[in-house]
């Protein structure tokens, strides 16, 4: 018997591109959502299912790992290696879910990783930065740079999104604009708490800067320290627990300043 993967879950070809996804995604969200069937468990778990499907083929780096695992070959016929994901952009990989679900994002009320990217209607930013990111990998960079930029402009004070648009701007060849954005995506996390270290951003300016003025970077290097390079891996079970504390504690924070609001 033949396992049943992501692809078929959601209906899709698995050379199916980003809109096509989308498409199917919402096509069959509509059909097994649990609230059109009073919250039947079954539709519950087929809901669950899909959503996890959607998760991974939806982010290039979890689904070129998926088809790795499945042994699929690329266009020229060679076995697709994993781009290596085992490290995060913010502090923690729970850091990394949190930023990219809810920053800019309107999470309901009672919201927890699952719920969140369940709700994805209400996610729109989100989708739009999953297809910059997946556009990204694919080297598409023109249309990389217009989704990243929206997402940019949408969500102002969005780390993870800012990070890979100045990735975009590197990869063309923009090392001005590039480092104008790791900048900034920098001063945010100086402003959250607990302050963000964001070693990955602060490692990848020095090496742009590097490029573009090699001169310079190497003069300043004398009167820096060095940057810690340790990666921050954990087990998917402990990034779940930990992102779903902190998107509790958020949403906790949220009603307290609305009760304030009303007194």
């Amino acid at each position: 018997m033949t396992m049943e993967t992501h692809y078929d879950i959601l209906g899709i070809t698995r050379d199916c591109d980003f809109k096509a996804l989308k498409k199917a995604y919402f096509q069959r969200a509509k059909k097994c959502h649990p609230d059109r069937f009073g919250g039947a468990k079954e539709k519950e778990l087929e809901f669950k299912r899909l959503v996890r499907s959607f998760d991974i083929i939806s982010d290039p780096l979890k689904r070129r790992e998926y088809d790795s695992s499945l042994g699929l070959l690329d266009a020229d016929g060679n076995p697709i290696i994993p781009v290596t994901r085992g490290f995060s952009v913010m502090d923690s990989p729970a850091d990394d879910i949190l930023e990219e679900l809810i920053v800019g994002n309107t999470p309901p009320e009672d919201a927890t990783l699952a719920t969140l990217l369940r709700d994805l209607e209400r996610t729109e930013v989100f989708i739009t930065f999953r297809e910059g990111k997946t556009c990204y990998y694919d080297r598409k960079l023109g249309k990389a740079m217009s989704l990243l930029r929206r997402a940019v402009s949408t969500t102002q004070h969005n780390i993870l999104y800012r990070f890979y648009l100045a990735r975009v701007c590197v990869a063309s060849g923009n090392h001005s604009t590039a480092i104008k954005h790791y900048k900034r995506a920098i001063a945010i996390g100086n402003t959250r708490i607990p302050q963000q270290r964001l070693l990955r951003i602060h490692s990848e300016l020095d090496t742009v800067r590097k490029k573009k003025s090699p001169w310079w970077f190497g003069l300043t290097a004398l009167f820096s320290s060095d940057i810690d390079e340790n990666l921050f891996v954990e087990t998917e079970e402990a990034m779940i627990d930990e992102a779903n504390r902190a998107i509790a504690r958020i949403m906790a924070d949220d009603t307290r300043k609305s009760r304030k609001e009303l007194t």
